[in-house]
């Protein structure tokens, strides 16, 4: 993916750093992901499954192109380790299966 489809679907990258041989690029979630959940019970017994997590999602860039992605941060969702990362990457990963790819038939 080029860097400015990188950018269109992602929005601007909170941080960003230049490399010898490329940059990257790093958004941030810091926002809860999902709605809190908590039962509590006699005793002062408590069980909280809220959806606690952060993301920071990191692609390295070569030649204008996304050459790796990583996800980091703690994530301890219930759906699963990085599922905070789900509303950054959501809409490019949508773009790439909608846009016609050089060398793709139509």
């Amino acid at each position: 993916m080029p860097r400015s489809d990188l950018i269109a679907c992602a929005g601007v990258p909170d941080n960003a750093a230049s490399l010898p041989d490329g940059e990257v690029l790093q958004w941030r979630q810091d926002q809860q992901v999902q709605g809190p959940l908590s039962f509590k019970g006699p005793f002062s017994l408590e069980l909280d499954l809220s959806g606690h997590g952060t993301c920071h999602f990191v692609a390295r860039l070569q030649q204008g192109r996304v050459a790796q992605v990583e996800y980091t941060g703690p994530s301890g969702t219930m759906l699963g380790p990085y599922s905070a990362c789900r509303p950054l990457v959501l809409a490019c990963e949508r773009n790439r299966r909608l846009t016609p790819r050089i060398g793709d038939s139509p």
